[in-house]
């Protein structure tokens, strides 16, 4: 029969908010290790620690009498079960009531063989036990399904008794026919009369073993039913344990990745961020170089045309003292110059007529100057030579 457990999910219901909490608190945690680890000794001695430390607890008392139960002591069991309940915690009287119906069954079960009053006594006070469970608890089908199944052997129990005692009632009316016979016998009848008894005797305990065989087939076809009942019920359990642990392992997988594409994002982000105030600062600093640079060509280029302003006003100034220069030196020596370029335009002009330059009569009038300004008249070769009157428009 499947037995019922408290896990330490109750615990925070069932313990008092005091300093011996968390040790307390661990000893039975421990106790439930080695409990579904199947080491019930100490998982008892995990329990008695909690005890010692708060005498009364509730859930280390129940579970205490449930590592009992799985080593048969179902005595000390229902016991442990009793201080359970005296404790005072409601919310576990259900589930002590269904485990006490059980003790009792076992204990019931064990007597069955040997002492059917007390095996009836056992199941009756189960069917008790199972019965409060359901009234405190409705909807518990495991209880409904003890209750029934212990009614049904107590039925077979008392159907047994009722049996057997027809059947020591027959054999003792038998036993009192053949008295009569072996009275009204002869002594030679008695051998016989003991020899059918013998062999009555062998049948009966053939029959009897036959229906012993019998029970005992049917109740372990009955323990074997429930063994499987409660495997499967129990791999229930497991495997919606399991696929909680999976969707829990999957949620936290899920949150992880959110987590690690927000922080590639953000990443990301910051990247872009620094990547674009990188280009900032170097747009920043390209303008400003060009800038600087633009202001270097516009300095040089302004270098250049003062240099420049400079060049001509010195080349200007230059060309104004050299034409001082020159016009001071054709002051000085007007006459020679002239009076030879006058000599060589006459004797290139002797003999043929020949049209006079623009030069030649500015050379000719500055020397007409020269000789007014000096008196002197120039001395012609042998030959004049009549001179054209010089063009106005030179």
């Amino acid at each position: 029969m499947k037995l019922k457990i408290l896990t330490i999910t109750v615990l925070a219901a069932l313990f008092c908010a005091n300093t011996l909490y968390a040790s307390t608190a661990a000893d039975v945690k421990k106790g439930n290790l080695l409990y579904n680890n199947k080491k019930y000794d100490e998982a008892i001695k995990a329990y008695d620690s909690a005890l010692e430390k708060k005498n009364g607890n509730a859930m280390a008392l129940f579970n205490k009498a449930d590592a009992q139960y799985k080593k048969e002591n179902y005595n000390s069991a229902m016991e442990s079960y009793n201080k359970a309940l005296a404790s005072g915690n409601a919310r576990i009287v259900p589930a002590a009531d269904y485990n006490i119906g059980n003790s009792q069954y076992r204990i019931g079960s064990s007597l069955a063989k040997t002492d059917i009053d007390k095996a009836k006594e056992s199941y009756e006070t189960a069917l008790e036990f199972y019965k409060r469970a359901i009234d405190l608890d409705p909807s518990d089908r495991d209880a409904k399904y003890n209750y029934e199944f212990v009614d049904q052997k107590l039925m077979a129990l008392k159907k047994q008794q009722e049996k057997q005692q027809k059947k020591d009632q027959k054999d003792n009316q038998q036993q009192k026919d053949q008295q009569q016979n072996q009275q009204q016998q002869n002594k030679d009848n008695q051998k016989q009369d003991k020899q059918q008894d013998k062999q009555n005797q062998q049948q009966q305990n053939k029959q009897d073993q036959q229906n012993q065989q019998n029970q005992n087939k049917d109740q372990q076809q009955q323990d074997q039913q429930q063994s499987q009942q409660d495997k499967q019920k129990d791999q229930q359990q497991k495997d919606q344990q399991d696929k909680q642990d999976q969707q829990n392992q999957q949620q936290q997988k899920d949150q992880q990745n959110k987590q690690d594409q927000q922080n590639q994002q953000q990443q990301s982000k910051d990247q872009q961020q620094q990547s674009q105030q990188q280009q900032e600062r170097e747009k920043q600093e390209q303008e400003k170089r060009d800038q600087e640079e633009q202001k270097r060509r516009q300095e040089r280029q302004k270098q250049q045309e003062e240099q420049r302003r400079k060049q001509e006003e010195q080349k200007k100034q230059q060309e104004e003292q050299k034409q001082k220069e020159q016009e001071q030196k054709d002051k000085e020596q007007p006459q020679e110059g002239q009076g030879e370029e006058g000599v060589q335009f006459y004797q290139a002009s002797e003999g043929e007529q020949k049209e006079m330059t623009e030069s030649e009569a500015k050379m000719l009038l500055e020397g007409y100057k020269g000789e007014e300004a000096t008196g002197q008249s120039i001395r012609m070769r042998r030959k004049q030579v009549p001179m054209p009157e010089p063009d106005k428009n030179w």
